[in-house]
């Protein structure tokens, strides 16, 4: 199977028109017109409020990327239309942020995305009803995810005079390989979704941070031996999937030339997301839990549960009708739960606080 690329691109609604500008001409359209030139195949997830941002502050930016869709070189993917945590907020929102998303998609660009990204490879097992409902059939999980979707969970008695019980989990003997396999949840008989695996070891090794091989821009050799790997190994095999996907940001001046050339080295091999599957048997899942990137102790500090406590109240605002429910959707952003520290998570509860004192933010 052909490597598959994918990239993901997220603005706040508190960024500014400056951090607008400079996504697009440092890392989107880079990005865009690296591959319209070399014709290699990639896959995008663009999150529909950084769309909405870029229509309003660079317009002109948004054809390269129709003229890549219609050439078959770029394929959109659905997320959530702000970054959402999606076992953080109720299903009801979830549903209307995803379809926010695609309904954008369509109009900027006459297409219906078939494949959905979420933020920080977050997941509920909400998610694919949701999706199955909106027309969406592809669906990316990290691979992480998928190991702990195999734990086994054991119990064991504990030797002291309360006479309880403990509980662990335990990794399973999974092959090293596991994110080259074909999967398929069937997680109810409506909501059957083809998942796409992000190989933990390829994304380390092409784009992690600043030491993937693509931000050596003085060095050929980090990119010159992934490449000479993966055409030695099974990545590119016709019985695997090889799928990476990073940050859009990790493109930028820096990164370009090096990405170029991964281009120019593989660019035929590469397919997009929804690409037809192989013809090799898919492993089915029964079910997916939820998974928290980073830990549930991240999702749960003080920080997010006094986030959370806010959200909560403007729920039932909406309840009640002294909040119209759209007007939450740019306060479910991750962003004061993820960036715990920095001034600007300030922006959201101001802007809740005015909402909910009936004062216009």
């Amino acid at each position: 199977m052909a490597l598959m690329l994918g990239w993901y691109f997220h603005l706040p609604s508190c960024a500014t028109t400056f951090e607008v500008t400079t996504l697009v001409d440092e890392s989107l359209r880079l990005l865009v017109d690296a591959h319209r030139r070399s014709g290699a195949r990639v896959s995008l997830a663009l999150t529909g409020s950084l769309l909405a941002q870029v229509e309003a502050h660079r317009p002109g930016d948004l054809a390269p990327i129709a003229a890549a869709i219609d050439e078959g070189i770029v394929e959109l993917l659905a997320t959530s239309y702000h970054e959402v945590c999606p076992f953080l907020i109720p299903s009801s929102y979830l549903r209307r942020q995803i379809a926010l998303d695609v309904d954008i998609k369509e109009r900027l660009f006459g297409c219906r995305p078939t494949a959905f990204w979420s933020g920080n490879l977050a997941w509920t097992p909400m998610l694919p009803g949701i999706l199955s409902q909106l027309g969406i059939s592809t669906a990316i999980i990290d691979e992480a995810h998928l190991r702990e979707a195999h734990q086994t969970q054991l119990w064991r008695w504990l030797g002291d005079d309360a006479l309880r019980m403990g509980s662990l989990l335990v990794d399973t003997l999974m092959s090293e390989k596991v994110a080259d396999r074909r999967y398929r949840l069937h997680q109810a008989d409506d909501a059957i979704l083809d998942l796409r695996i992000l190989s933990n070891d390829l994304r380390r090794a092409l784009s992690f941070g600043t030491s993937g091989a693509i931000h050596h821009a003085w060095d050929d050799a980090p990119l010159d031996g992934l490449i000479a790997d993966l055409r030695a190994g099974e990545a590119l095999s016709e019985s695997a999937w090889t799928f990476c996907g990073d940050d859009g940001d990790r493109i930028n001046p820096v990164s370009i030339g090096q990405y170029r050339r991964l281009l120019d080295a593989l660019g035929t091999q590469m397919a997009c997301i929804s690409a037809p599957g192989l013809k090799v048997a898919a492993k089915t899942l029964a079910f997916l839990p939820a998974h928290a990137p980073g830990g549930i102790d991240f999702w749960q500090d003080p920080v997010a549960r006094a986030y959370s406590a806010v959200l909560d109240e403007l729920y039932r605002a909406v309840e009640a009708g002294r909040v119209d429910r759209d007007d939450v959707l740019p306060l479910q952003d991750v962003f004061p739960i993820f960036w715990k520290r920095i001034a600007r998570a300030g922006w959201y509860y101001r802007r809740a606080q005015a909402m909910l004192g009936g004062d216009q933010p």
